[in-house]
């Protein structure tokens, strides 16, 4: 079973840039929101606040990208939109980190915005094999249940 990810753990953890490696929200599998890129950056230790851009692109290309503060309350990320973004929120927690910290396990809870779903995020740069082999060899740790393994689409 995985294990609770505290705000400390997660303050050294998240900061970088991380692209979609799996996922099982439409959001990300309909076409009009290709390739994103999710980067965090700590705006404060305590309580555990995050800046958060998503870069992605239109399906003709055109990129665009969404902004906001993620704040870790009760042991979830909750994310208000900033700019044109202000009105969206959504419900994230990180559910399972590798040892390394290059996988990272998103479970998304359903907002007006958003889908109940997860996400499997791979820090940019990090060398993992094979991810679709790791995460099933090391899911029950990682917080991935059989039916949300069997549920998600593997992205390139």
């Amino acid at each position: 079973m995985s294990t609770t990810l505290t705000a400390e753990r997660l303050a050294t953890a998240l900061p970088g840039r991380w692209r979609l490696g799996a996922t099982n929200l439409l959001y990300w599998l309909d076409a009009r929101h290709g390739e994103p890129l999710f980067e965090f950056d700590v705006v404060a230790a305590s309580p555990l606040r995050l800046s958060e851009t998503i870069e992605f692109s239109n399906p003709d290309g055109t990129p665009r990208m969404s902004r906001g503060t993620s704040r870790f309350v009760g042991g979830e990320f909750r994310w208000r939109g900033s700019g044109r973004e202000l009105v969206h929120s959504r419900r994230w927690t990180p559910v399972g980190l590798d040892d390394s910290a290059s996988i990272l396990v998103v479970s998304c809870r359903r907002t007006r915005s958003v889908a109940t779903g997860m996400n499997i995020l791979v820090r940019e740069g990090a060398d993992v094999g094979e991810l679709r082999t790791l995460v099933a060899a090391t899911a029950e740790r990682l917080g991935v249940s059989p039916e949300e393994f069997a549920s998600l689409t593997w992205l390139s």
